[in-house]
C-alpha cells in the first residue's frame, strides 16, 4: 500500500471484511443481551444496546480499513458515533412530537440506520475514498 490517502480497492475490501468480522465476533457476547431487550420501552440501556451498535460496527470497520492517520481515525469514529446518536435521538423525538407521521419517521430511521454510517464514512473520508486506485 502506498501513502496515507492512497487506497488500493482490493486491499481496502480485504481489510474492511477482516475488521468487520473481528468487530462482529467481539460483539457476540453482547448479542444475547441485545436480542433479549424489548424495543418497545425507550430507555438509555435499550437505546445503547439495541438502536446503536449494529450500524456503528460497519462504520468503524470502514474507518479502520481506510488508510488515514490514527488521530484522524479516532476523531472520525468519535464524531460519527456522536452524529449517529444525535440522528437517532432526533428521529425518536420527532416521532413523539408528530404522532401522525410516526410510520414515515420510522421508515426514515430504518433507511438511515443502513445508509447513515456509509454516508458519514464518505463525508469524513471523501478525499481518500475518491482517490481509489485499482492496481
Amino acid at each position: 500500500m502506498g501513502d496515507v490517502g492512497e487506497m488500493d480497492i482490493i486491499v481496502f475490501l480485504k481489510k474492511f471484511i477482516l475488521y468487520l468480522t473481528i468487530l462482529y465476533v467481539l460483539w457476540i457476547p453482547i448479542a444475547g443481551k441485545y436480542f433479549s431487550y424489548s424495543v418497545v420501552a425507550m430507555d438509555l440501556t435499550n437505546f445503547l444496546l439495541f438502536y446503536l451498535p449494529l450500524n456503528m460496527i460497519p462504520f468503524v470497520a470502514l474507518v479502520f480499513a481506510t488508510p488515514i492517520e490514527r488521530s484522524r481515525m479516532i476523531k472520525i469514529i468519535f464524531f460519527g458515533l456522536l452524529l449517529t446518536i444525535i440522528l437517532i435521538f432526533s428521529i425518536f423525538r420527532l416521532q413523539m412530537i408528530f404522532l401522525t407521521f410516526q410510520t414515515e419517521l420510522f421508515y426514515i430511521y430504518a433507511i438511515g440506520r443502513i445508509a447513515f454510517p456509509f454516508l458519514l464514512w464518505i463525508a469524513f473520508t471523501h478525499k481518500t475514498v475518491f482517490a481509489l486506485k485499482d492496481k
